[in-house]
């Protein structure tokens, strides 16, 4: 005959005795063991006795239904004497049966401060910490003083799931390593209080842990949603896999720590929790570690300690990191990205496709173009674009600084007063974007620090920590970087990674109809003349000049032109004098056969009078003193555009 104790939520208990060898619990009549309280379904759950064995088996499952035998949810488990099953808002505590098996999944420990105090009673004598402060809604308490070297406070309840006895059983040597636990929490206790972001008091202590007793693999993993399983600290976190996001989120919702069979491997995982049930992370190890006799009630109370701890630090939950300086800062978002980018020419349509088309992946962008065309604009742009919009984007200019306070910038410690999750301003862009403006010119050992990046998505932060980072590369170039491969100076391993996707930005003389409209948008942004207040004169000056600095270089004259008329009337006089030198380049240098220069100079001459006469092939002909059927054929050998747009209205 098996006795249960049945604990309704109001406290209300009662014993109740069962003869039978399957056992039904449910809240209808038909059962053998009536349970009813929220949360329990008509037939739950069924208990087999074979001999000496009880076995549970979960029946049905519901939302707020989830079984757990000893704060871990199962659906089928061995049953021994003193487990307690939670169904919904009921505990059902079985007061005979089998022995415990020490392998079995033991009970969580009380959160906040008893779990502190409880990992602090393992101290020896010879080493009492100073109190730590409880933060409440009425400000920081203080715990009680110690006493005789121990740190609990005796007028609060005993830790239930660590009790005297098996603390002395932990005090005890165990077969095969030196484990004691006074040393171990010493060592944890004292990594927790450290200087410096938790997190790295974390990979501290998993190191500790991995060099002083037999647990090889743990990982501290992020619960949030945009970095949901990645690591923030590990120990031969190779061996461990990343967790599917329905087992996170079971783990959070449920509160305790379960087993499951993930990427090939068998993990347990252990929820960390703030004081007041605020999931802050996950820790988790191999199942092979957590089925030592002594591992249970250790893996559940270090986690319970770490998020008291996290809890006393107010900091952010693990993986989330809360950038220092204003260029960390998140750009708000954008309607519509792609509206920043001006143009309408089929070169600007291809470029606004090719963005919509890799937003989404997590490769390498590399985009090239000349000074002055845009290519911090598309980094922008692309990062808007990307599911990385509600994180970071930050800019990195490889000829800012030297090649020792680059690598300084981006991976040195900084002050604990700056609450920065890691240090260096490479982690402010874990979860968004990094952009490296003209990386042609990165110095040697940063170009090994973004190779590593990129080919093992982590970093070696100074201490020689590996750190696991989510960050995707964008990487401007005005330069060809062919050619510095070729000289030694940028790594051939790194080009190709970073050339994965590559977007080359043109020139604005290869898309003069664009420049009507980048007018009116300067215009606009800096509070001069629109493009229909230039005369003609002045309008086809501005279309006729190269623009050797592109996008920028216009932009100054737009505001040059702000500065001088406000939003007049713009005559040819009023422009800068480059734009009214009408001078052919013959470009001598880059070639000496008499032929293609002749062609050069003639589609030149051409494409200028053209200009001049809006189009109007008659008046262009006239004016070149050819007919005007070989004007068109002239045009249509040198592929010249056909510049009727540049008709408007006499106003």
């Amino acid at each position: 005959m098996l006795s249960f104790e049945v604990r309704k939520p109001g406290g209300e208990s009662e014993i109740r005795k069962v003869h039978r060898d399957v056992i039904h619990i449910g809240a209808s009549s038909g059962n053998d063991l009536v349970v009813r309280a929220r949360g329990v379904l008509g037939r739950h759950a069924r208990i087999s006795v074979a001999g000496e064995e009880l076995r549970l088996e979960v029946l049905g499952s519901a939302p707020g239904s989830t079984v757990t035998v000893n704060g871990s949810a199962v659906k089928s488990a061995s049953l021994a004497s003193g487990d307690r099953i939670s169904i919904g808002e009921a505990t059902i505590t079985l007061l005979n049966g089998p022995a415990p098996n020490p392998n079995r999944i033991s009970a969580p420990p009380p959160r906040g401060r008893d779990a502190y105090s409880a990992a602090a009673a393992t101290l020896p004598h010879s080493n009492p910490l100073p109190p730590v402060h409880n933060q409440t809604a009425h400000g920081p308490v203080p715990h009680a003083a110690p006493q005789q070297g121990r740190y609990p406070d005796p007028a609060r309840p005993r830790y239930e799931s660590l009790p005297e006895r098996r603390v002395e059983e932990e005090k005890r040597p165990s077969p095969g390593f030196a484990f004691r636990a006074p040393e171990v929490w010493h060592e944890i206790l004292l990594r927790l209080r450290g200087q410096g972001p938790l997190e790295e008091r974390l990979q501290d202590i998993a190191s500790y842990l991995a060099a002083s007793t037999p647990v090889h693999s743990l990982s501290f993993l992020s619960i949030s949603e945009a970095s949901a399983g990645e690591a923030v600290a590990a120990i031969w976190k190779g061996s461990l896999p990343k967790p599917s996001r329905r087992f996170i989120s079971e783990i959070v919702e449920t509160g305790v720590a379960m087993d499951s069979f993930e990427s090939g491997s068998r993990v347990r995982g252990i929820p960390i929790v703030r004081p007041g049930g605020e999931p802050v992370g996950l820790m988790m190890t191999a199942s092979e570690v957590a089925a030592e006799p002594w591992a249970g009630d250790f893996l559940n109370q270090l986690a319970a300690t770490i998020g008291f701890a996290h809890a006393e630090r107010a900091e952010a939950a693990l993986g989330e990191h809360a950038p220092a300086a204003p260029a960390a800062v998140a750009p708000p978002p954008m309607e519509d990205p792609l509206s920043a980018i001006v143009g309408d020419s089929l070169a600007m349509h291809n470029l606004k496709a090719s963005l919509q088309r890799i937003a989404s992946a997590r490769a390498p962008v590399l985009v090239t173009g000349e000074v002055g065309t845009g290519k911090t604009l598309v980094a922008e742009v692309l990062h808007a674009l990307s599911p990385r919009r509600g994180r970071p984007l930050v800019r990195v200019a490889a000829t800012a600084s030297t090649a020792s306070a680059l690598e300084e910038d981006l991976l040195n410690p900084v002050a604990s007063a700056d609450r920065r999750r890691k240090p260096g301003r490479l982690f402010d862009a874990d979860g968004g974007t990094l952009l490296i403006e003209e990386v042609g010119d990165l110095p040697p050992a940063t170009q090994a620090v973004l190779y590593r990046l990129l080919e093992a998505r982590e970093v070696i932060a100074p201490g020689g920590r590996v750190l696991p980072l989510d960050v995707r590369v964008i990487c401007t170039s005005s330069r060809p970087l062919m050619r510095a491969v070729e000289d030694g100076t940028m790594r051939d391993d790194l080009y190709y990674r970073i050339s994965a996707l590559t977007l080359r930005l043109p020139s604005l003389k290869d898309r003069r109809e664009d420049l009507p409209s980048l007018l009116d948008a300067f215009a606009q942004r800096h509070g001069g003349p629109m493009a229909d207040q230039f005369d003609v004169e002045s309008m086809n000056a501005m279309l006729n000049y190269m623009y050797p600095g592109n996008v920028r270089e216009l932009e100054n004259e737009v505001r040059r032109l702000a500065a001088q008329l406000g939003s007049g009337a713009v005559k040819l006089r009023d422009l800068d004098g480059k734009f009214s030198d009408e001078k052919v380049e013959l470009a001598l240098s880059e070639s000496d056969d008499l032929k293609e220069i002749i062609e050069k100079v003639e589609r030149q001459v051409i494409e200028r009078v053209m200009r001049k006469v809006r189009g109007n092939q008659s008046l262009g002909a006239r004016l070149l003193n050819i007919s005007r059927g070989s004007l068109i054929a002239k045009m249509k050998e040198y592929d010249i555009k056909d510049f009727r747009y540049l008709k408007r209205q006499d106003s």
